[in-house]
Protein backbone atom coordinates (compact mmCIF):
# COMPACT_ATOMS: atom_id res chain seq x y z
CA UNK A 1 0.00 0.00 0.00
CA UNK A 2 1.40 3.37 -1.03
CA UNK A 3 1.76 6.09 1.58
CA UNK A 4 0.29 9.02 -0.31
CA UNK A 5 1.28 11.60 2.29
CA UNK A 6 4.96 10.58 2.08
CA UNK A 7 4.83 10.57 -1.72
CA UNK A 8 3.28 14.02 -1.74
CA UNK A 9 5.93 15.23 0.66
CA UNK A 10 8.72 13.86 -1.52
CA UNK A 11 7.17 15.40 -4.64
CA UNK A 12 6.78 18.73 -2.87
CA UNK A 13 10.45 18.70 -1.88
CA UNK A 14 11.47 17.87 -5.44
CA UNK A 15 9.35 20.69 -6.81
CA UNK A 16 10.73 23.08 -4.20
CA UNK A 17 14.35 22.29 -5.00
CA UNK A 18 13.66 22.45 -8.74
CA UNK A 19 12.05 25.86 -8.28
CA UNK A 20 15.03 27.02 -6.24
CA UNK A 21 17.52 25.90 -8.89
CA UNK A 22 15.50 27.56 -11.66
CA UNK A 23 15.18 30.77 -9.63
CA UNK A 24 18.91 30.90 -8.98
CA UNK A 25 19.65 30.26 -12.64
CA UNK A 26 17.27 33.07 -13.62
CA UNK A 27 19.21 35.50 -11.42
CA UNK A 28 22.58 34.55 -12.89
CA UNK A 29 23.86 36.55 -15.89
CA UNK A 30 24.25 34.47 -19.06
CA UNK A 31 27.91 35.29 -19.68
CA UNK A 32 29.30 35.66 -16.18
CA UNK A 33 33.01 35.83 -15.42
CA UNK A 34 34.43 35.96 -11.90
CA UNK A 35 38.00 37.16 -11.39
CA UNK A 36 39.31 36.34 -7.92
CA UNK A 37 42.55 37.34 -6.24
CA UNK A 38 44.03 34.22 -4.62
CA UNK A 39 46.19 36.38 -2.36
CA UNK A 40 43.29 38.43 -1.01
CA UNK A 41 42.28 37.71 2.60
CA UNK A 42 39.56 40.24 3.34
CA UNK A 43 36.70 37.93 4.34
CA UNK A 44 35.90 38.05 8.04
CA UNK A 45 34.67 34.54 8.68
CA UNK A 46 33.71 35.22 12.29
CA UNK A 47 31.43 38.12 11.35
CA UNK A 48 30.47 36.68 7.96
CA UNK A 49 31.30 39.74 5.88
CA UNK A 50 34.02 41.47 3.90
CA UNK A 51 36.24 43.97 5.68
CA UNK A 52 38.37 46.94 4.67
CA UNK A 53 42.06 46.29 4.03
CA UNK A 54 43.34 49.53 5.55
CA UNK A 55 42.19 51.27 8.73
CA UNK A 56 40.76 54.74 8.09
CA UNK A 57 42.64 57.70 9.52
CA UNK A 58 39.50 59.31 10.97
CA UNK A 59 36.56 58.03 12.98
CA UNK A 60 32.82 58.74 13.07
CA UNK A 61 32.11 62.46 13.59
CA UNK A 62 35.82 63.19 14.03
CA UNK A 63 36.56 66.82 13.17
CA UNK A 64 39.58 68.82 12.02
CA UNK A 65 40.35 72.54 11.90
CA UNK A 66 38.37 72.82 8.65
CA UNK A 67 35.16 71.97 10.50
CA UNK A 68 35.51 75.18 12.51
CA UNK A 69 35.41 77.35 9.37
CA UNK A 70 32.09 78.78 8.21
CA UNK A 71 31.83 78.36 4.43
CA UNK A 72 28.28 79.74 4.13
CA UNK A 73 26.97 83.20 3.36
CA UNK A 74 24.63 84.80 5.87
CA UNK A 75 21.59 84.35 3.61
CA UNK A 76 22.33 80.61 3.36
CA UNK A 77 22.13 79.95 7.10
CA UNK A 78 18.79 79.22 8.76
CA UNK A 79 17.85 76.70 11.47
CA UNK A 80 15.90 73.69 10.27
CA UNK A 81 14.62 70.54 11.96
CA UNK A 82 15.22 67.22 10.17
CA UNK A 83 13.52 63.98 11.13
CA UNK A 84 15.82 61.37 9.56
CA UNK A 85 19.26 62.97 9.52
CA UNK A 86 19.36 65.21 12.56
CA UNK A 87 22.72 66.83 13.24
CA UNK A 88 23.61 66.43 16.93
CA UNK A 89 25.57 69.71 16.71
CA UNK A 90 22.52 71.67 15.54
CA UNK A 91 20.75 71.65 12.17
CA UNK A 92 20.61 74.19 9.38
CA UNK A 93 18.57 74.22 6.18
CA UNK A 94 21.06 72.38 3.97
CA UNK A 95 19.58 73.52 0.65
CA UNK A 96 18.94 77.19 1.46
CA UNK A 97 20.37 79.33 -1.34
CA UNK A 98 21.22 76.33 -3.53
CA UNK A 99 20.01 76.61 -7.13
CA UNK A 100 20.99 73.51 -9.12
CA UNK A 101 20.57 75.39 -12.41
CA UNK A 102 23.61 77.50 -11.49
CA UNK A 103 25.69 74.34 -11.21
CA UNK A 104 24.39 72.55 -14.31
CA UNK A 105 24.94 73.00 -18.04
CA UNK A 106 23.35 71.43 -21.07
CA UNK A 107 25.79 68.77 -22.30
CA UNK A 108 27.21 69.04 -25.78
CA UNK A 109 25.35 66.06 -27.23
CA UNK A 110 27.07 66.37 -30.61
CA UNK A 111 30.49 66.09 -28.97
CA UNK A 112 29.33 63.17 -26.84
CA UNK A 113 28.01 61.29 -29.85
CA UNK A 114 31.04 62.09 -31.98
CA UNK A 115 33.96 62.58 -29.56
CA UNK A 116 36.31 65.34 -30.67
CA UNK A 117 38.97 64.67 -28.03
CA UNK A 118 41.20 61.77 -27.06
CA UNK A 119 39.58 61.55 -23.61
CA UNK A 120 36.27 63.09 -22.57
CA UNK A 121 34.98 62.95 -18.99
CA UNK A 122 31.47 64.24 -18.38
CA UNK A 123 30.04 64.59 -14.89
CA UNK A 124 26.35 63.74 -14.97
CA UNK A 125 25.50 64.17 -11.28
CA UNK A 126 26.42 62.70 -7.88
CA UNK A 127 28.81 59.78 -8.68
CA UNK A 128 27.75 59.30 -12.30
CA UNK A 129 30.33 59.90 -15.03
CA UNK A 130 30.53 59.25 -18.74
CA UNK A 131 34.14 58.52 -19.72
CA UNK A 132 34.87 58.36 -23.45
CA UNK A 133 38.17 57.06 -24.79
CA UNK A 134 38.50 58.04 -28.40
CA UNK A 135 35.47 56.87 -30.34
CA UNK A 136 35.92 53.31 -29.17
CA UNK A 137 35.11 53.07 -25.44
CA UNK A 138 32.05 54.51 -23.77
CA UNK A 139 32.30 53.96 -20.00
CA UNK A 140 29.50 54.77 -17.58
CA UNK A 141 30.55 54.83 -13.94
CA UNK A 142 27.86 54.41 -11.26
CA UNK A 143 25.08 55.67 -13.54
CA UNK A 144 22.01 56.84 -11.60
CA UNK A 145 20.00 58.72 -14.21
CA UNK A 146 16.52 57.37 -13.58
CA UNK A 147 14.54 57.35 -10.33
CA UNK A 148 16.08 55.35 -7.48
CA UNK A 149 14.91 51.75 -7.56
CA UNK A 150 13.50 49.47 -4.88
CA UNK A 151 11.72 50.59 -1.73
CA UNK A 152 14.17 53.47 -1.38
CA UNK A 153 13.01 54.91 -4.69
CA UNK A 154 9.36 54.25 -3.88
CA UNK A 155 9.27 55.93 -0.49
CA UNK A 156 12.56 57.86 -0.23
CA UNK A 157 11.26 60.75 -2.32
CA UNK A 158 8.93 61.64 0.55
CA UNK A 159 11.83 62.14 2.96
CA UNK A 160 14.33 64.99 3.14
CA UNK A 161 17.32 62.72 2.43
CA UNK A 162 15.61 61.00 -0.51
CA UNK A 163 14.46 64.17 -2.23
CA UNK A 164 16.18 64.78 -5.56
CA UNK A 165 17.49 68.33 -5.87
CA UNK A 166 19.16 68.15 -9.30
CA UNK A 167 17.85 66.47 -12.43
CA UNK A 168 20.24 64.56 -14.64
CA UNK A 169 21.50 66.86 -17.43
CA UNK A 170 20.62 64.17 -19.95
CA UNK A 171 18.25 61.22 -20.15
CA UNK A 172 19.41 57.63 -20.44
CA UNK A 173 18.19 57.56 -24.05
CA UNK A 174 20.52 60.50 -24.85
CA UNK A 175 23.66 58.59 -23.85
CA UNK A 176 25.99 57.76 -26.76
CA UNK A 177 25.52 54.04 -26.13
CA UNK A 178 24.75 52.15 -29.31
CA UNK A 179 23.76 48.55 -29.74
CA UNK A 180 26.52 46.93 -31.79
CA UNK A 181 24.14 44.35 -33.22
CA UNK A 182 22.12 47.16 -34.79
CA UNK A 183 25.12 49.22 -35.88
CA UNK A 184 27.90 46.71 -36.65
CA UNK A 185 29.92 49.27 -38.57
CA UNK A 186 30.50 51.38 -35.45
CA UNK A 187 33.58 50.28 -33.52
CA UNK A 188 32.18 51.08 -30.07
CA UNK A 189 32.44 49.15 -26.81
CA UNK A 190 29.88 49.96 -24.12
CA UNK A 191 31.00 49.56 -20.51
CA UNK A 192 29.35 50.11 -17.14
CA UNK A 193 31.48 50.02 -13.97
CA UNK A 194 29.76 49.85 -10.56
CA UNK A 195 31.72 50.79 -7.43
CA UNK A 196 29.30 49.27 -4.90
CA UNK A 197 25.65 48.40 -4.47
CA UNK A 198 24.31 51.39 -2.51
CA UNK A 199 21.23 52.90 -4.12
CA UNK A 200 22.94 56.15 -5.10
CA UNK A 201 25.56 54.17 -7.08
CA UNK A 202 23.71 51.13 -8.47
CA UNK A 203 20.47 51.88 -10.27
CA UNK A 204 18.77 49.07 -12.17
CA UNK A 205 16.19 51.49 -13.60
CA UNK A 206 19.04 53.07 -15.57
CA UNK A 207 20.88 49.87 -16.44
CA UNK A 208 17.86 48.14 -17.97
CA UNK A 209 17.58 50.94 -20.55
CA UNK A 210 21.09 50.39 -21.88
CA UNK A 211 21.91 48.22 -24.94
CA UNK A 212 22.01 44.45 -24.32
CA UNK A 213 25.64 44.18 -25.46
CA UNK A 214 26.87 46.43 -22.63
CA UNK A 215 29.80 45.06 -20.63
CA UNK A 216 29.20 45.27 -16.88
CA UNK A 217 32.03 45.35 -14.36
CA UNK A 218 30.91 44.84 -10.78
CA UNK A 219 32.45 44.08 -7.36
CA UNK A 220 32.96 40.46 -6.37
CA UNK A 221 29.84 39.05 -4.72
CA UNK A 222 27.39 41.34 -6.49
CA UNK A 223 27.03 38.77 -9.27
CA UNK A 224 24.77 36.73 -6.94
CA UNK A 225 22.03 39.32 -7.25
CA UNK A 226 22.75 40.83 -10.66
CA UNK A 227 19.74 40.15 -12.93
CA UNK A 228 20.05 37.72 -15.82
CA UNK A 229 18.97 40.36 -18.37
CA UNK A 230 22.54 41.68 -18.24
CA UNK A 231 24.39 39.12 -20.33
CA UNK A 232 28.03 40.31 -20.19
CA UNK A 233 29.03 40.58 -16.54
CA UNK A 234 32.49 40.45 -14.94
CA UNK A 235 32.73 40.35 -11.14
CA UNK A 236 36.15 41.35 -9.83
CA UNK A 237 38.11 41.01 -6.61
CA UNK A 238 40.34 43.78 -5.27
CA UNK A 239 43.63 44.25 -7.14
CA UNK A 240 42.49 42.20 -10.14
CA UNK A 241 42.41 43.41 -13.72
CA UNK A 242 40.78 42.60 -17.02
CA UNK A 243 41.74 43.41 -20.59
CA UNK A 244 39.15 44.62 -23.08
CA UNK A 245 40.89 45.41 -26.35
CA UNK A 246 43.66 47.88 -25.47
CA UNK A 247 41.82 49.01 -22.32
CA UNK A 248 42.92 47.65 -18.93
CA UNK A 249 40.30 47.72 -16.17
CA UNK A 250 41.39 47.23 -12.55
CA UNK A 251 39.22 47.00 -9.44
CA UNK A 252 40.80 48.62 -6.38
CA UNK A 253 39.91 48.69 -2.67
CA UNK A 254 38.26 51.53 -0.75
CA UNK A 255 37.42 52.24 2.88
CA UNK A 256 33.67 51.80 2.75
CA UNK A 257 30.94 49.15 2.98
CA UNK A 258 28.15 47.55 0.93
CA UNK A 259 24.57 46.36 1.26
CA UNK A 260 21.14 47.40 -0.01
CA UNK A 261 19.37 46.30 3.17
CA UNK A 262 20.20 45.77 6.84
CA UNK A 263 20.19 42.01 6.24
CA UNK A 264 22.98 41.85 3.65
CA UNK A 265 25.66 44.10 5.05
CA UNK A 266 29.09 43.77 3.41
CA UNK A 267 28.24 40.57 1.55
CA UNK A 268 29.87 41.88 -1.62
CA UNK A 269 32.84 44.14 -2.20
CA UNK A 270 33.10 47.89 -2.70
CA UNK A 271 35.88 49.86 -4.32
CA UNK A 272 37.14 52.05 -7.13
CA UNK A 273 38.07 51.60 -10.79
CA UNK A 274 41.29 52.29 -12.66
CA UNK A 275 41.10 52.62 -16.44
CA UNK A 276 44.42 52.45 -18.30
CA UNK A 277 44.45 53.26 -22.00
CA UNK A 278 47.23 54.41 -24.31
CA UNK A 279 49.43 55.54 -21.44
CA UNK A 280 46.63 57.36 -19.57
CA UNK A 281 45.45 56.39 -16.10
CA UNK A 282 41.97 57.47 -15.02
CA UNK A 283 40.92 56.66 -11.46
CA UNK A 284 37.43 56.71 -9.94
CA UNK A 285 37.59 56.10 -6.19
CA UNK A 286 34.01 55.23 -5.30
CA UNK A 287 32.84 56.13 -1.79
CA UNK A 288 35.77 55.91 0.62
CA UNK A 289 37.41 57.24 3.73
CA UNK A 290 41.01 58.40 3.80
CA UNK A 291 43.85 56.04 4.73
CA UNK A 292 47.09 54.50 3.53
CA UNK A 293 45.48 52.61 0.67
CA UNK A 294 46.01 55.50 -1.77
CA UNK A 295 49.75 55.42 -1.28
CA UNK A 296 49.58 51.69 -1.91
CA UNK A 297 47.63 52.22 -5.12
CA UNK A 298 50.22 54.79 -6.25
CA UNK A 299 53.07 52.39 -5.50
CA UNK A 300 51.41 49.62 -7.47
CA UNK A 301 50.18 51.51 -10.54
CA UNK A 302 52.01 54.83 -10.79
CA UNK A 303 50.79 58.41 -11.01
CA UNK A 304 47.27 59.20 -12.16
CA UNK A 305 46.30 61.55 -14.95
CA UNK A 306 42.77 62.14 -13.65
CA UNK A 307 41.31 61.32 -10.23
CA UNK A 308 37.55 61.44 -9.72
CA UNK A 309 37.13 61.64 -5.93
CA UNK A 310 34.14 62.15 -3.59
CA UNK A 311 33.91 65.15 -1.26
CA UNK A 312 30.67 64.70 0.75
CA UNK A 313 29.09 63.03 3.80
CA UNK A 314 32.14 63.40 6.03
CA UNK A 315 30.23 62.96 9.28
CA UNK A 316 30.97 59.29 8.52
CA UNK A 317 34.59 60.18 7.99
CA UNK A 318 35.77 56.58 8.26
CA UNK A 319 33.69 55.85 5.13
CA UNK A 320 33.67 59.17 3.26
CA UNK A 321 36.10 61.92 2.30
CA UNK A 322 35.97 65.42 3.62
CA UNK A 323 37.13 67.73 0.79
CA UNK A 324 40.62 68.07 2.28
CA UNK A 325 40.82 64.26 2.54
CA UNK A 326 40.18 64.03 -1.20
CA UNK A 327 43.00 66.48 -1.75
CA UNK A 328 45.38 64.43 0.43
CA UNK A 329 44.42 61.26 -1.45
CA UNK A 330 45.03 63.06 -4.77
CA UNK A 331 48.49 63.98 -3.55
CA UNK A 332 49.15 60.38 -2.50
CA UNK A 333 48.11 59.25 -5.97
CA UNK A 334 50.14 61.93 -7.79
CA UNK A 335 47.03 63.11 -9.62
CA UNK A 336 47.55 65.59 -12.41
CA UNK A 337 43.87 66.59 -12.34
CA UNK A 338 41.34 66.24 -9.52
CA UNK A 339 37.63 66.15 -10.36
CA UNK A 340 35.37 66.13 -7.26
CA UNK A 341 31.92 64.59 -7.17
CA UNK A 342 29.05 63.68 -4.85
CA UNK A 343 27.64 67.14 -4.09
CA UNK A 344 24.55 68.90 -5.40
CA UNK A 345 22.15 66.01 -6.00
CA UNK A 346 20.84 64.75 -2.66
CA UNK A 347 21.19 65.73 0.98
CA UNK A 348 23.82 63.15 1.90
CA UNK A 349 24.97 64.39 5.28
CA UNK A 350 24.94 67.26 7.78
CA UNK A 351 26.77 69.75 5.57
CA UNK A 352 25.10 72.40 3.44
CA UNK A 353 24.76 71.50 -0.24
CA UNK A 354 27.30 74.18 -1.26
CA UNK A 355 29.89 73.54 1.43
CA UNK A 356 31.84 70.68 -0.24
CA UNK A 357 33.11 72.58 -3.33
CA UNK A 358 33.82 75.71 -1.31
CA UNK A 359 35.71 73.77 1.32
CA UNK A 360 37.68 71.99 -1.38
CA UNK A 361 38.69 75.28 -3.04
CA UNK A 362 39.77 76.62 0.33
CA UNK A 363 41.83 73.50 1.12
CA UNK A 364 43.40 73.62 -2.33
CA UNK A 365 44.46 77.20 -1.71
CA UNK A 366 45.87 76.34 1.71
CA UNK A 367 47.76 73.19 0.68
CA UNK A 368 48.72 74.38 -2.83
CA UNK A 369 49.61 70.96 -4.22
CA UNK A 370 52.25 71.01 -6.92
CA UNK A 371 51.55 69.85 -10.47
CA UNK A 372 47.84 69.33 -9.80
CA UNK A 373 44.86 70.98 -11.48
CA UNK A 374 41.54 71.31 -9.64
CA UNK A 375 38.62 70.78 -12.03
CA UNK A 376 35.22 71.51 -10.43
CA UNK A 377 32.77 70.57 -13.14
CA UNK A 378 29.15 71.55 -13.40
CA UNK A 379 26.65 68.74 -13.92
CA UNK A 380 26.64 68.07 -17.66
CA UNK A 381 30.06 69.64 -18.23
CA UNK A 382 32.91 67.80 -19.99
CA UNK A 383 36.62 67.80 -19.17
CA UNK A 384 38.88 66.60 -21.96
CA UNK A 385 42.45 65.59 -22.70
CA UNK A 386 44.13 65.25 -26.07
CA UNK A 387 47.04 63.06 -27.14
CA UNK A 388 49.11 66.14 -28.02
CA UNK A 389 49.06 67.07 -24.33
CA UNK A 390 50.40 63.63 -23.46
CA UNK A 391 53.24 64.07 -25.95
CA UNK A 392 54.09 67.47 -24.46
CA UNK A 393 54.18 65.97 -20.96
CA UNK A 394 56.63 63.31 -22.09
CA UNK A 395 59.03 65.74 -23.81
Amino acid sequence: MTNRSNTAGINFKNVFWLFLVVAMAACTPANLRVIKNPEMENWDGKRGRYQNLYPPRYGYLEETEYDRIDFLESHERRPHKYSLLEDPRGDIDRTLGYDPLKYSVAPDLKMLRQPAHTIQITWLRHASFLIQLGEEYQILVDPVIEELDGMVGLFGKYTEIGTLYADSPLATRDLPFEDGSWNPGRNQINIVAISHDHYDHLNYNTLKKLPPDTNYYIPLGLQREFPSRFINVTAMDWYTRDQLGDLTITFLPANHRSGRSMYERDQNLWGGWLFEWKGYRLYFAGDTGYGDLFKDIRNRYGEMDVCMLPITAWFQRHWHFAPEDALLAAQDLDCNALIPWGWGTWIMSFEHMLEPPRRLRYAFGQIQPENMELIILKMGETYFLDSSERLEDND
